[in-house]
């Protein structure tokens, strides 16, 4: 199931194994979080509570949105996957305006990213496609 939103301020997002739609209101300062599930063709969006949204926010928000810098230019990515991966967290990050253009992954340490050597690299893509492959499938 493919989503596209018409605004760039949602932001569908896999973190302990439990999709999220985090909700961006700018003019109000404003985050809404949302849980995502499937029932049928449907998606259903659950608010999960203040308690709930205040954890996930705090694990998240810090290394949510990125900046990345390549030689050829700098440009903004968004979180769209947390999973584990020996003993690793690791993040998977895409550009919000060009979601199925390329994935980015880094091991998330405390409230930063770090990038992942080139011999883990290939392994962790592998492991990704492995653990979500209907977000592979989506993006395809």
């Amino acid at each position: 199931m493919e989503i596209r939103f018409q605004t760039p301020y949602q932001f569908l997002f896999i973190h302990q194994n439990v999709k999220h739609l985090l909700l961006l209101w700018k003019k109000e300062n404003t985050k809404q979080l949302y849980i995502v599930e499937e029932e049928n063709t449907s998606l259903v969006l659950r608010y999960p509570g203040e308690t709930y949204v205040e954890m996930i926010l705090d694990q998240v928000e810090p290394v949510f949105f990125q900046e990345l810098e390549t030689e050829e230019a700098t440009f903004s990515v968004a979180l769209g996957a947390t999973f584990s991966f020996q003993d690793k967290l690791i993040g998977m990050y895409y550009a919000p305006d060009n979601p199925s253009e390329q994935l980015y992954f880094f091991e998330i340490q405390e409230d930063k990213i770090v990038e992942i050597s080139d011999e883990d690299y290939p392994v962790i893509v592998q492991h990704f496609i492995k653990e979500f492959p209907d977000y592979i499938a989506n993006e395809a």
